[in-house]
């Protein structure tokens, strides 16, 4: 397969991360750079910048002999991934200034009506839910909580598109669910959107890991 060469290195990295995700590529096997630069037509600066990318996000592994490894993906790894998200999110809630709110608050409810639109096209606006929950964090304006959203970021993208035809049926509910929030916040009811965060949060990590058990089972099918 052959990998786009707008943005070589992202596009390597998702490939890779959603691969490992799957198990396309198991536990314990090493991953090199001249076998993917063939696979993939690309040079081997990008593979390396990719393979930087799966270290920092616990994907692979890096051996004292040079050799990088793939580590292991499975459900722990997804509902630690959630709850670090609940703890990242809902602290986010409480430092948000009303005045960046009212600033930002017609932004977070477009990016719901663009989820909207994608719903009735059937489609996901994959973008819109992550930038949805970004914005939340962006509204903090404290560099610490956003540099730590950008690190989960591109996992979560991935794990949202791989389990994308699983989670259909629940694409309204969830849509639902983010403009509860939005409301609750605007409304000035922190807690009520802490607890509606952290249960969508929850609902979706129960999504995910039985969508990645029945992909990795053959259970459905993926793009």
């Amino acid at each position: 397969m052959g990998i786009e060469k707008r943005g070589i290195s992202d596009q390597v990295l998702r490939h890779l991360r959603r691969r490992i995700m799957l198990k396309e590529i198991q536990e314990g096997e090493y991953l090199r750079e001249t076998e993917l630069s063939i696979e993939l037509n690309v040079s081997r600066g990008p593979i390396r910048e990719a393979l930087a990318k799966l270290e920092a996000e616990n994907l692979v592994k890096k051996n004292s002999n040079g050799r990088t490894v793939v580590k292991k993906f499975g459900l722990k790894d997804i509902t630690d991934l959630y709850d670090s998200r609940i703890l990242l999110e809902s602290h986010a809630l409480t430092q948000i200034e009303k005045d960046v709110l009212d600033n930002k608050k017609d932004l977070l409810y477009r990016y719901v009506d663009q989820m909207q639109e994608s719903y009735e096209r059937k489609s996901r606006n994959v973008d819109s839910d992550l930038a949805f929950h970004g914005l939340l964090v962006h509204m903090t304006k404290n560099n610490t909580l956003i540099q730590l959203w950008t690190s989960l970021s591109g996992m979560l993208e991935t794990l949202i598109e791989i389990t994308n035809e699983y989670t259909e049926p629940q694409q309204q509910e969830i849509i639902h669910d983010h403009i509860l929030l939005a409301d609750a916040l605007v409304a000035g009811d922190v807690e009520k959107a802490q607890e509606l965060l952290t249960i969508h949060l929850k609902e979706a990590s129960e999504y995910f890991c039985d969508a990645v058990q029945k992909l990795s089972t053959g259970g459905i099918k993926h793009a």
